[in-house]
């Protein structure tokens, strides 16, 4: 009896705890800088290496797996793909070159130092993923790849470091050095903020909500089948690009497209896979882990950021416009806010929302892609 109460503590604990981190906010400006994923990764590390505090590794583990398919759809409902395309063309081509430029980086990445990391071709096509669109696409990779749980978890701790050192910079002295290679950005003076990109206009509150974690249920319950039909077993790959795929479908639907709040619910599902993943995580074994994962990263993010200026440059990209496709792509759309805010430039926003969405679809494709390409 006892340990089905902890069991019950613990999931409250795993449903609740996201959901405070995406209110801090909200509640104190001065707070906005902390990054939900980071602090539930980290309390989640926290509580999992105190001797004391029981939990459900197995828990844990099943209510991540379970959250990373349901998020993702409910991420791509709202992406209007047409009016990408229908963006400024320097747009398009600066968050396309940003895709190249982080593919030439994960392969050169994997010839240079494959010898010395375990399963280097995962953790390039994880890094492909993760730099195209954001976290739930290094989680969705990973999972679907079958990567060990700590060469994961290194990852996504390399990432955490590495990404909170260019985001200052992102939001300090990248608009200054930048402009040094390319074109000042030339004002529309069209200005869209991201709530009319992700509350919609359709179905509001809690109806809205049920629909669109429905219909993601449904899309994952339909990917599974289709695997197991196929396959004859769970096989976590045709989930992954299965539930992409038609979550990318369902945004071609207006009514689904304009639902209220699909992309807080996806975030939400991801913030609970990142306090469960963390709840696992060994600090000890961490802490005498080998450096070579945090280099290969390092490597893959900055030679992708160089090759995307060189890029920028020689297409005369402008200096925001490369600036904030080069955040959707590297953190996803949650940034986009910030460093437009800090590049004095509202107008960018509606081209880093709407590419950071575009590049959570990219990104499985292409994550997948490079681990079938650099397998051994």
């Amino acid at each position: 009896m006892q340990k089905q109460i902890l069991q019950i503590i613990q999931i409250l604990f795993l449903l609740l705890f996201p959901w405070l981190t995406m209110k801090i906010p909200r509640l104190s400006k001065k707070l906005g800088f902390l990054s939900p994923i980071l602090l539930c990764y980290l309390t989640g590390a926290i509580i999992g290496n105190i001797g004391f505090v029981p939990f459900d590794k197995a828990i844990s583990t099943s209510v991540s797996e379970i959250a990373v398919p349901i998020a993702i759809p409910l991420i791509l409902f709202s992406t209007d793909f047409k009016g990408w395309f229908k963006l400024a063309r320097k747009t398009v081509i600066s968050f396309s070159l940003g895709i190249v430029s982080v593919t030439v980086a994960a392969i050169l990445a994997a010839v240079l130092f494959g010898e010395t990391v375990d399963e280097y071709w995962k953790v390039s096509g994880m890094l492909a993923g993760l730099y195209t669109g954001g976290t739930p696409n290094l989680v969705a990779i990973g999972l679907g790849s079958g990567v060990s749980q700590e060469t994961l978890v290194l990852t996504n701790t390399s990432d955490v470091i590495l990404g909170g050192a260019y985001y200052l910079f992102l939001i300090t002295g990248a608009k200054w050095l930048f402009g040094k290679f390319l074109p000042p950005f030339k004002s529309t003076g069209i200005i869209v903020s991201e709530k009319d990109i992700f509350n919609g206009e359709g179905r509001s509150g809690a109806v809205g909500t049920a629909v669109a974690v429905g219909l993601s249920v449904a899309i994952t319950a339909v990917s599974v089948g289709i695997s197991m039909l196929v396959t004859g077993k769970m096989d976590v790959v045709m989930i992954m690009l299965l539930v992409t795929t038609f979550g990318i479908a369902a945004s071609f639907v207006k009514k689904i497209r304009r639902l209220k709040g699909t992309y807080g619910m996806g975030e939400y599902a991801i913030l609970i896979f990142s306090l469960a993943m963390g709840l696992s995580i060994d600090i000890g074994k961490l802490a005498t882990s080998s450096p070579s994962i945090f280099i290969y990263t390092a490597f893959v993010l900055a030679v992708a950021i160089i090759i995307h200026l060189i890029f920028a440059a020689i297409f005369r990209i402008d200096t925001d416009t490369m600036i904030i496709t080069n955040t959707a792509g590297i953190y996803g759309p949650a940034f986009v806010g910030p460093v437009a805010s800090a590049l004095k430039n509202r107008e960018v926003i509606i081209s880093g929302l709407t590419s950071g969405l575009v590049g959570y679809a990219v990104g499985n494709y292409l994550g997948f892609f490079i681990i079938w390409l650099l397998a051994p």
